[in-house]
């Protein structure tokens, strides 16, 4: 990790203690926990070894009434939301991933970021640049896109240890760099 790595990493994310902190939990069992794959893992791991973790961490764990009910909590949400694969979405969960991706780590933002993935493939795949609603629908899905995700570790994220640079530079950056008159508006 790059300087640059870890002052995004220590601006955006929490150690476990931090979190614990003003909570019932404490770190040694979160751990535990983690451990046994009931709560996610870190996002990041910095050099020394220590865990950071998104802000909202303990949203979805609260809103579930506790760890006990949070696997059956995120499905419903996830099927409420149409959510295609919650099986591989909730192990990403459970890796620490969506905490790297976005903004605000919940079923719903997880099927909308798959969604917007798909259909932007799509629509940069089959571009047809003349029509003004492939312009409106590739402008508006970047768009939110954009609102969903993180900005992601500026160096790590996009190094050649990773099997691909984020989503914000495949899909995001690209359109916006390949089709500049669509967002000039």
């Amino acid at each position: 990790m790059t300087e640059a790595d870890l002052e995004y990493i220590s601006s955006n994310y929490l150690t476990l203690e931090q979190l614990c902190d003003g909570r019932a939990e404490s770190p040694h069992e979160l751990r535990s926990l983690i451990a046994a794959r009931r709560l996610p893992e870190p996002s990041y791991v910095l050099p020394d070894g220590t865990g950071m973790f998104p802000a909202d961490y303990f949203r979805l764990v609260d809103e579930a009434g506790g760890v006990d009910g949070l696997g059956e909590h995120f499905a419903a949400r996830h099927r409420a939301a149409d959510g295609k694969d919650v099986d591989q979405d909730w192990e990403m969960y459970l890796d620490g991933t969506w905490g790297i991706c976005l903004r605000d780590v919940t079923p719903e933002t997880i099927v909308r970021k798959n969604t917007l993935v798909s259909s932007l493939c799509e629509l940069l795949v089959l571009a047809r640049t003349r029509e003004p609603e492939w312009q409106t629908a590739l402008r508006e899905q970047v768009d939110e896109l954009d609102e969903l995700e993180r900005e992601f570790a500026p160096d790590y994220d996009r190094s050649d240890a990773m099997d691909r640079p984020p989503t914000r530079d495949l899909i995001i950056a690209a359109a916006r760099e390949r089709y500049p008159q669509v967002f000039a508006a």
